[in-house]
């Protein structure tokens, strides 16, 4: 085992190991600076500074930021080149700059200073100042705003509570910006809005109560922003429920839209940008629950997608996705893609991609997300030419690899990430990959730690300070390692400049990463703990990198791997209490919606599908051990002897029907004898009128 130290690495060293270094340098191969490009979200700035020069790549840039106001610099995330030559999905990228991303800031006006540096001359230095975005907001309460109240039906209505608008798509037809509709309890019919708001004045559709928009089954969209003809902009969508469709919101040619704090379910598509006319820009997707109706597993590539959004400045954040092809994508359709943040989200049951973010060309951020039961966690097949950040995710149970490496990608830093599944820890899958930098992951497999089987043409594959494990023992199964398609027994059998510092991680030094028998055996989302565990190789067993170590605290040296030691594992999914439904089979429409609801808060059901539970299956009659486990809760009984019936010794239920008989709520099913509980039987009413009098009258 190579023993790890820690040490500082500068982004001056990184910039240059994000060079390829062909023949030695032309006299006079000086850079030239052209155009600066600046994207920037809540959240995040990105930078591209493009070039010309500079055919022997040996030029480098550095980004600092510093927030208004402040007199010191701060080192941004390592920088990125892209060059014309460099093949990205089997043709020359043609296009030449440096780039970096400013990461995790709070809103407000930043400095920018980008530094640009060549041996051979040319070098410049430029600022600029950038103000972060606003989310939107519904417009305040003035003069020319207007707080209209929306009821179900049809027909007219002055708008006022007392007599509100009847149906979505009479108030949409009336809206003008500045217009703020409060939607009542209720079920609707599908609507289109095709008028926009203004920056200052946007419309906004807020629900109040169970606000439900149901499609009936409708092969178009349940809501729809936008029109194939025109750009729609600045319109919010907000605490609604939208059902029952196959797009669940369909966004034509969307700029700066918010869908926030909605449950959208029962859809082929959730939220889908279907024009893809490169026109999209600035969209915020965040705090929503997405289910579809994509079974998982099966193979091939289902088409549906949980999000999926195109052009620039998007931000995909605390989701809740579930059951569809891709859960989570901005991969553009036509047109580049720039400077998008993807973060927070909680992504399971994905037949294909966790997240992907293909043919983006710069400074797009993948941090802190959660992908469970997928194909793949995040895919970059490929990104043409960087950055691609994807930092702090946390990936189990997945059927391939942890980073989709396909298409000749280049340009991506894949740094602190967590991935422990059944197979190979990671690989590439016999596809060419480039200009990649991987730093403080941990990924742990059944198979080979890592697979990687190509051999670079071009360009460099720069891995160290990792943590690679595998279930299996050298020797008896096999080597750990294939890299350039050599096999390796241990880590310090690979050769010099692949993992110099890296790690050897046991799967006992998580604090529970265990897997099932199989990637198509369901785990509930949630259910592993991939934080190291005490004395963990993990611990401080990282090195320092600048900006990228900024989105958690950090104790001594950086831990290795998404988490660090002793912190809680952070909030994926909504972070606004009672968004969407705690079982994708109770819409809240449901006649026993708040039931039910009810009945989950209080722990006394869980679900009908363990370990999963997504599902309550109302419509499904009560077995006798259901209904003990139900009552056991219900009443709070202690534990009851072993041994009062013969039949229950195989049941989940078991200890909750011998809790119900020591209570004297149950006798058993087969009097007088009464030796039988019959745990798979349909309670009878009869049957539940004893329970619940025995229980009442104790």
């Amino acid at each position: 085992m190579k023993r790890l130290r820690a040490c500082a690495i500068s982004l001056t060293l990184l910039t240059t190991l994000l060079v390829a270094l062909p023949a030695a340098a032309a006299p006079g191969d000086a850079v030239v600076p052209g155009e600066l490009r600046v994207d920037a979200t809540n959240r995040n700035i990105g930078v591209r500074w493009s070039v010309t020069g500079d055919a022997d790549l040996d030029s480098a840039m550095q980004l600092e930021w510093r927030q208004s106001g402040s007199s010191e610099w701060q080192l941004a995330a390592m920088a990125v080149r892209a060059y014309p030559t460099i093949i990205v999905n089997g043709a020359p990228l043609g296009l030449n700059y440096w780039a970096a991303s400013a990461m995790f800031l709070e809103r407000g006006t930043y400095e920018l200073r980008a530094t640009l540096t060549d041996p051979d001359g040319g070098g410049e230095t430029r600022t600029t100042v950038v103000t972060m975005p606003h989310v939107l907001v519904p417009a305040p309460s003035g003069p020319s705003t207007r707080t209209i109240y929306v009821a179900p039906g049809s027909g007219t209505g002055s708008g006022t509570y007392e007599d509100p608008i009847h149906g979505l798509q009479a108030a949409a037809d009336m809206a003008m910006p500045g217009d703020t509709f409060i939607v009542n309890a209720g079920t609707y019919q599908p609507f289109q809005i095709m008028t926009s708001g203004t920056e200052s004045k946007p419309i906004a559709f807020i629900g109040a109560g169970h606000a439900v928009i149901d499609g009936d089954n409708t092969d178009r969209g349940v809501v729809t922003v936008g029109n194939y003809d025109r750009t729609t902009s600045h319109i919010i969508l907000t605490d609604l429920t939208i059902q029952n469709g196959h797009w669940g919101i369909d966004a034509q040619n969307t700029q700066d839209i918010s869908i926030v704090g909605n449950s959208i379910r029962d859809v082929d598509f959730g939220v889908y940008n279907r024009r893809g006319n490169a026109v999209e820009a600035r969209q915020e997707v965040c705090d929503n629950v997405i289910v579809g109706r994509t079974d998982w597993p099966q193979a091939g590539i289902p088409s549906e997608r949980g999000i999926d959004l195109r052009g620039t400045g998007n931000t995909v954040c605390h989701n809740t996705v579930r059951y569809f092809g891709d859960c989570i994508s901005v991969q553009p359709s036509t047109g580049d893609s720039f400077g998008s943040d993807i973060y927070g989200n909680d992504a399971a049951f994905c037949v294909d991609d966790g997240i992907e973010i293909d043919y983006n060309q710069s400074n797009v951020r993948v941090w802190r997300n959660r992908v469970t039961n997928a194909r793949m966690g995040v895919s970059v097949q490929p990104i043409a030419g960087g950055p691609a950040y994807i930092v702090r995710n946390e990936f189990f149970n997945l059927e391939s690899v942890p980073i989709k490496m396909h298409n000749d990608t280049t340009g991506f830093v894949v740094a602190h990430n967590t991935g422990v599944k059944v197979g190979n820890g990671h690989g590439d899958n016999g596809a060419m990959w480039r200009n990649a930098t991987f730093r403080n992951n941990v990924f742990i497999g059944t198979r080979y730690a890592f697979e990687f089987t190509t051999v670079a043409d071009e360009g460099f594959r720069d891995l160290d300070y990792n943590a690679w494990g595998t279930t299996r023992e050298i020797g008896p199964g096999g080597p750990w390692f294939k890299w350039d398609n050599v096999r390796y027994d241990g880590i310090a059998d690979l050769p010099a400049g692949v993992e110099d510092h890296g790690v050897e991680i046991g799967i006992l030094e998580l604090v529970g990463a265990g897997l099932p028998a199989d990637w198509d055996v369901a785990v509930a989302p949630g259910v592993a703990d991939l934080r190291p565990a005490s004395g963990s190789v993990a611990i401080n067993g990282g090195v320092p990198l600048d900006n990228l170590n900024d989105v958690v605290t950090i104790v001594d040296a950086p831990d290795m791997g998404a988490f660090e030691y002793g912190f809680a594992i952070p909030e994926y999914g909504p972070r606004i209490a009672g968004v969407g439904n705690r079982f994708i089979d109770v819409p809240a429409d449901h006649l026993f919606y708040d039931e039910i609801e009810w009945l989950a808060a209080a722990d006394i059901t869980r679900g009908c599908n363990p370990p999963v539970n997504d599902r309550y299956c109302p419509d499904n009659n009560v077995t006798r051990g259901q209904m003990a486990a139900f009552l056991t809760r219900a009443l709070n009984l202690p534990p009851g002897p072993a041994g009062t019936f013969t039949d229950d010794n195989d049941s989940v239920f078991e200890a909750d029907i011998e809790a119900l008989a020591a209570a004297g709520i149950t006798r058993g099913c087969n009097p007088p004898v009464n030796d039988r509980y019959c745990p798979d039987n349909n309670v009878t009413r009869g049957q539940m009128a004893a329970f619940l009098f025995r229980s009442l009258n104790p």
